[in-house]
């Protein structure tokens, strides 16, 4: 697996006395940057990651390249054939290919992938090929040589989609642990490309979210987020592949986290215990970091849009020295802006540094550390009242705000992690992986959301009010083992790995207020006086989580690949809260489960080069926070998923599509039962199934045309047959969803011009609301609803280009939020932005 190839500092062709200073003025100053930045955000502990190293490969393989840049052809088939291909950086620039697609040797795949480039490969000393150009004939002429140097790339770095301006991706690991194309992984894959992000004008996981296909968003309040696949709510968050401990009541940004510092976004629908142990058999999102290039690039942008947001950022990466050995990248954002909601407003700054250096042709380490901060005011806590005291609907207004003014939600959240890649021969890996983030937050909260108000004097509300602080911290480590075996005359695939997450929460408890308002709601302003919020205990909560796993992917055949797999894990959770008074007994929550074994199976047959079918077999747990009425937690929520489909690749591999029929069942549940002593209780609940089909359909489908296009169905009852709604936010999910996302680039004399946009629409959901007229609760509908977006963007030339998106472009409105705490939260009504960015 190849990437562009970079002159090591002991290459023969380099005079000793060669001066470093060959560097790029500003790559000396993102060295700066760089290092300046990791010393600054590593003040904490351990920093970074890495990425990976080469694998040797069948002899003879199948390929899908499509057509492209003869560069990012090359970097694609070392990586597939698992050899390492050397070429000077300048030689391929400006050359195209015209990619290869079917089962050949690697030799004749190369020439394929080389026709007509005026290249041709020969064996190089050691295994791999190096490139020489073809001159015209003369006499005794043979090919030049061309330098020739060695460099080695992971998959995931060769995957990487900031740069190539296309709607796919390429391998993903998240499923089963093995490098596999999307093709080959017998799951239903959706990858949201750094392009795709740009297009939508996408700034934080809600923008994405909100417009990627089988996913649907509902806001539980100015800040936060639940996200939901095949009709279960999403809570595997991955970064790099390193799970996150999701908490849906603090969040600790999972669900508003920006997006500035990310490559892509690989989302494995269905079960994924193999790899993340815990979670839901809804969906995993892994959120994978821009990676340092070969060559300095930069970018700097601006962009303003409606309600003053502004927002600058600046991205800059490339070699650290003169030999491209040690290359970095340095990534910084800072938005502040305001809303459709009264008295708003948001402050954000994002700082990302990364170091990849190469210690040896066989060895990589990767270093990085990330930090954001966000920090809003008139923060809402819930949304607005639904009902009046006789039982008559509100009608509010889209830009009320029951927030009180002093209302926040601070979060400081910082990321240190560290990859080390080791190749240990042609054809097995090792790689550790640790990761160490450490988080704060203050919520001080008030928001007139509590109550019912009359519907002629606006009298009757009260407040929801409370100073809520904590300090996490999060330790993981993960190591795994990648490589092939022979068995019976065939080459097959096998995954070793081991992790272990340590997770804890602490701070200072207090009680939380409801002061009633006085006067009507209805002229609400947000000006209340700030209560005086008294600690009374302190809380601190453990949660650990260890696993051992494998799997492999036998070949009994060409056109079979059969994927085995299981995890045996361990998870611990204690809660404890200890009270200042010196009387009241501490209150305590324990859970404790071991040996639990998660199975993976699956099966991918093609039918040809463009076609296969697949069919998989998974299964996750999920410890839960939730507690009953006896203060214990719920039993863990046990998910199966079942997974049918055939997927294809179109036009030489640029345009991929996927159908696919699914069957989900999970027990134990959680359903609200009561408030009891300051506490929401729930019960569990067995029997609930999820099924439904899920077909999507991206890539580019013309030259200059790219699209993302998806839709989703899913059905989701309990064992009576009854509608199924959350726990927290007692909301349905809509059972169709359509995801459409385009661009085109006019030809011609228009070719500076792209045009495009998206539709997000789906069908009703409802949501549990208490009816004080009716002293019960009532079931409200959110209809079906469409949002339309636009975008065009103009190339002035090849470094500055402007883009103008406009969101919800009809202005819906609609609910987006329904059933958290008896109240609703309105969408966000039309909007624009234009940016502003010079490419360097």
């Amino acid at each position: 697996m190849l990437q562009r190839i970079r002159r090591p500092i002991h290459a023969p062709h380099l005079s000793p006395s060669r001066p470093s200073s060959g560097m790029h003025p500003l790559s000396r100053a993102l060295q700066a940057l760089c290092v300046a930045t990791m010393a600054s955000l590593a003040a904490g502990g351990l920093v970074a990651p890495a990425q990976a190293l080469a694998q040797a490969g069948p002899v003879v393989q199948r390929f899908n390249i499509p057509a492209g840049p003869l560069e990012g052809v090359l970097n694609r088939l070392g990586r597939d054939a698992g050899v390492l291909i050397t070429f000077e950086s300048k030689v391929t620039e400006g050359l195209t290919s015209s990619g290869v697609s079917g089962s050949y040797p690697t030799d004749e795949a190369i020439g394929m992938a080389l026709q007509g480039t005026g290249l041709t490969a020969i064996r190089a000393a050691g295994g791999g090929y190096a490139l020489r150009t073809l001159q015209k004939p003369s006499i005794g002429a043979e090919g030049t040589a061309l330098p020739a140097v060695t460099v080695t790339a992971s998959a995931a770095r060769d995957a990487r989609t900031d740069g190539t301006g296309a709607y796919t991706g390429g391998p993903s690991s998240g499923s089963t642990g093995l490098d596999l194309s999307l093709r080959d992984t017998p799951q239903t894959v959706t990858v949201v490309t750094r392009q795709q992000m740009d297009d939508q004008g996408s700034v934080s996981v809600s923008d994405v979210m909100r417009q990627t296909a089988g996913i649907t968003a509902q806001n539980y309040d100015s800040d936060r987020w639940s996200f939901s696949a095949r009709g279960f709510s999403v809570t595997n968050f991955q970064y790099d592949g390193v799970a996150k401990d999701y908490d849906g009541v603090y969040d600790w940004g999972a669900t508003n986290s920006d997006m500035t510092i990310y490559d892509r976004i690989e989302i494995v629908k269905g079960a994924t215990g193999l790899l993340s142990g815990t979670g839901d058999p809804s969906a995993t999102v892994n959120f994978v970091r821009k990676r340092p290039t070969d060559r300095f690039t930069g970018s700097v942008s601006a962009s303003v849009g409606s309600w003053h947001n502004g927002r600058a950022e600046i991205d800059l990466s490339g070699p650290l020295n003169a030999s491209g050995s040690v290359r970095g990248r340095f990534v910084s954002a800072y938005q502040d802006r305001e809303s459709y909601l009264d008295h708003y407003r948001q402050k954000k700054s994002v700082l990302y540094g990364v170091i990849e250096a190469d210690l040896s042709p066989n060895t990589r380490l990767t270093l990085g550390a990330d930090l954001q901060d966000t920090d809003p005011r008139g923060s809402t806590w819930t949304g607005f009242s639904v009902f009046h005291t006789d039982g008559t609907r509100t009608d509010f207004a889209r830009s009320f705000n029951p927030a009180t003014t002093w209302s926040r939600r601070k979060l400081e959240t910082r990321n240190l992690f560290a990859t080390l890649d080791q190749r240990l021969s042609d054809d097995w890996r090792l790689k550790l992986s640790v990761n160490s983030e450490s988080s704060k937050h203050r919520s001080l909260l008030g928001s007139a959301s509590g109550g019912n108000p009359d519907p002629i004097t606006g009298e009757g509300m009260y407040l929801f009010s409370g100073d809520f602080r904590g300090n996490r911290k999060q330790n993981t480590v993960n190591a795994s083992l990648t490589g092939s075996y022979e068995l019976l005359g065939r080459k097959h695939e096998l995954m070793l790995g081991a992790m272990g997450s340590d997770t804890r929460t602490d701070g200072p408890w207090s009680e939380s207020q409801y002061p009633m308002l006085t006067g009507s709601v209805f002229g609400w302003n947000g000006t209340f006086a700030q209560p005086a919020f008294t600690q009374t205990a302190s809380y601190n909560d453990k949660r650990r989580q260890s696993g051992v796993y494998g799997a492999t992917r036998l070949r009994p055949t060409d056109a079979l690949s059969v994927i085995l797999g299981a995890r045996v894990s361990r998870v611990s959770g204690d809660d404890r809260r200890v009270y200042s008074d010196g009387i009241t007994q501490p209150l305590t929550s324990s859970l404790r489960k071991s040996g639990v074994v998660t199975p993976y199976a699956g099966v991918v047959y093609d039918l040809n080069d463009t076609y296969s079918v697949y069919a998989s077999y998974t299964s996750i747990f999920s410890p839960q926070s939730l507690m009953d009425v006896n203060r214990q937690f719920l039993p863990p929520v046990e998910g199966r998923s079942v997974e049918a489909g055939i997927k294809a690749d179109y036009l030489d591999g640029r345009l991929k599509a996927s159908l696919a029929a699914f069957q989900i069942k999970q027990d134990n549940l959680a359903e609200y039962v009561d408030f009891v002593d300051g506490a929401s209780v729930y019960k569990a609940i067995k029997g609930v199934k999820s099924k439904g089909i899920e077909a999507e359909l991206t890539g580019e489908i013309a030259d200059g045309w790219n699209l993302q296009a998806g839709y989703a169905y899913n059905h989701v009852r309990n064992a009576k047959g009854e509608r199924v709604y959350g726990a927290t936010l007692m909301a349905s999910q809509p059972e169709h969803v359509v995801r459409l996302s385009t661009t085109y680039r006019l030809p011609g004399s228009w070719n500076q011009l792209t045009v495009g946009g998206g539709l997000s629409w789906q069908s009703a959901f409802h949501g549990k609301v208490y009816n004080p007229a009716d002293a019960d609760y009532a079931i409200l509908k959110q209809k079906g609803y469409a949002l339309v977006n636009l975008m065009a963007r103009y190339q002035f030339n090849k470094n500055l280009s402007a883009t103008l998106n406009i969101h919800n472009l009809f202005d819906k409105k609609y609910y987006s939020g329904l059933g958290l705490f008896e109240t609703a939260f309105y969408g966000e009504p039309r909007s624009t932005t234009l940016s502003v960015r010079y490419q360097f």
